[in-house]
């Protein structure tokens, strides 16, 4: 959806992503052998990703993706964020691979051109740590609680800001509705933003 609504605004769109854990350690991982999961997959997951063009299949693996999102920070931080985020996608929902394991991201890392063994590394020190605590204190600052989830508004240098003016498109919403949030942004139309204010001003994003 997101590479549809940009390529029909073009530059016009800078899509800025940031990490969402859904369920961060202890949270139980949910039973693939569930009925909760079947349905889930039967009647949603797997309708909607027929519709958008995606192979997805049901994970047989229950991982954490804690090390997953680290390791697309150390690609974005090295113009490889694409490549690398879906990449994993396919790892996960194609091939069933254990993205929680360092050498498997590793090794996805060295197919997207990046230096597998820098990657290791930083998977192991947890360099990308404190950006992704940053990130996940954020998501919850402002009432994110499932993915997919994005904030449309006019670009401003300030986060605060952004986040006090922006209108959130909540779940795997049809392309209009987020072309609709793009153009209202871009008009200056902050109705719906208003309306579907989420953000909380005391919390402190500088810390």
């Amino acid at each position: 959806m997101l590479e549809a609504v940009t390529r029909r605004f073009g530059a016009q769109v800078e899509v800025k992503w940031h990490a969402y854990e859904l369920r961060p350690a202890p949270a139980p991982m949910p039973d693939p052998d569930s009925d909760y999961i079947s349905e889930h997959w039967q009647h949603r997951v797997l309708p909607m990703a027929a519709e958008r063009g995606l192979v997805m299949r049901v994970p047989r693996r229950q991982v954490r993706s804690r090390r997953a999102l680290q390791a697309a920070l150390f690609a974005r931080e090295r113009g490889q964020f694409t490549a690398m985020d879906r990449r994993i996608f396919r790892a996960r929902f194609e091939e069933d691979l254990d993205i929680s394991d360092i050498d498997v991201l590793a090794g996805l890392g060295r197919e997207c051109g990046l230096d597998a063994e820098a990657l290791r590394y930083a998977l192991s020190a947890n360099a990308y740590l404190d950006e992704l605590e940053f990130d996940l204190q954020l998501a919850q600052a402002i009432g994110i609680s499932g993915v997919p989830a994005a904030l449309v508004g006019p670009a401003v240098e300030d986060l605060r800001e952004f986040l006090a003016g922006a209108e959130p498109v909540i779940g795997a919403v049809p392309e209009e509705w987020m072309a609709g949030a793009v153009e209202r942004a871009l008009t200056g139309d902050g109705q719906h933003a208003r309306l579907r204010q989420r953000f909380r001003r005391d919390i402190p994003l500088d810390e």
